[in-house]
C-alpha cells in the first residue's frame, strides 16, 4: 500500500508545470494521494475519486484548493472538518469492509495568520493545530474501528536539527500527534528529504498514520532525486510511504 503527499505550488492545469507534475503522479502511482496547494483540474488518473477542501481563504484562480484527497480503490465519502478552507477529510470503505479516515491539512507557515489569529509567536499555528486535533479526536470517536491517517503540508520539520518552523510549533505538533495516537513516518530517521539530499533540507510535508498500523511501515521516499530538479516543478519535494498491509 502506498500513500503520498505533494504540494503542487498552485500550478494551473494547462501549464507545463502541471504536465510535469502529472508525469510524477503517474510514476509514483499511490493508492492514496493528499495533494496540497492544488487545483481541481489536476488529477492523478481517471481511476481515482476525490474529496476536496472548500473555497480557499485567500485570493486565487477558479478551481484552486488547499487540499484534495484522491483514492484509487474503495467507496469514498467526505467527512466534516472545522476548517473547511485548509483541511479536508474522507472516509474510505474497502471491499473487505475495512475503513480508513484520511485527513489532509495545510498548517500555517511562520508568516501566516489563520482566521483571527496572528502569525506572531506561533499563535496561528497553535490555534489551527488545536482545531485540527479536535477534529481527529471527533473522527476517532465517530469511527473507532477506522484507521486514521493525517497528511499534507505541516510547514514544520520534526527532526532534532532545526530546518523550518519553530521549536514551539514542533513541540506542539509532537504533542498533538501523540495525543491522537498518530506516528509520523516521514520524520527523524525516516525523513526521505533529509536522506535524499544529504541533510541540506528536512521534510515539512508529512504522513502520519495510526500507531496501531505503524508496525506495517516499510519505507519512505521522496521525489525528484535532486534539489535542482525542483525548478519549474514545485517548491516542495513530494513524499510517500509504503506499508506492508494487504488492505488495498
Amino acid at each position: 500500500m502506498k500513500i503520498a503527499t505533494w504540494n503542487l505550488e498552485r500550478a494551473l492545469p494547462q501549464s507545463v508545470q502541471a504536465e510535469r507534475q502529472r508525469q510524477w503522479l503517474s510514476r509514483i502511482d499511490a493508492d492514496i494521494w493528499i495533494l496540497t496547494e492544488t487545483h481541481l483540474g489536476i488529477t492523478p488518473g481517471e481511476e481515482y475519486s476525490s474529496v476536496a477542501s472548500g473555497l480557499p481563504d485567500r485570493p486565487g484562480e477558479d478551481g484552486e484548493r488547499w487540499i484534495q484527497i484522491w483514492v484509487k480503490t474503495g467507496e469514498l465519502a467526505p467527512l466534516k472538518t472545522t476548517d473547511k478552507a485548509r483541511t479536508a477529510a474522507a472516509l474510505i470503505t474497502l471491499a473487505s469492509g475495512q475503513q480508513w479516515m484520511v485527513y489532509g491539512t495545510v498548517l500555517p507557515w511562520l508568516e501566516s495568520s489563520w482566521q483571527s489569529h496572528p502569525a506572531s509567536k506561533g499563535q496561528a499555528f497553535t490555534a489551527a493545530l488545536s482545531a485540527q486535533q479536535a477534529d481527529w479526536q471527533q473522527l476517532r470517536a465517530t469511527y473507532p474501528k477506522a484507521v486514521l491517517t493525517v497528511a499534507g503540508d505541516f510547514n514544520q520539520d520534526l527532526n532534532a536539527l532545526h530546518y523550518y518552523g519553530s521549536r514551539r510549533n514542533k513541540q506542539a505538533l509532537r504533542q498533538a500527534l501523540d495525543s491522537a495516537r498518530l506516528a509520523c513516518v516521514t520524520a527523524g530517521e525516516n525523513d526521505p528529504v533529509h536522506q535524499l539530499i544529504h541533510g541540506q533540507h528536512s521534510n515539512i510535508d508529512h504522513i502520519c498514520i495510526d500507531s496501531d498500523v505503524a508496525e506495517h511501515f516499510q519505507n519512505s521516499f521522496a521525489w525528484p532525486q535532486r534539489l535542482d530538479d525542483l525548478r519549474g516543478l514545485s517548491d516542495h519535494f513530494g513524499v510517500g510511504v509504503e506499508l506492508s498491509t494487504s488492505a488495498w
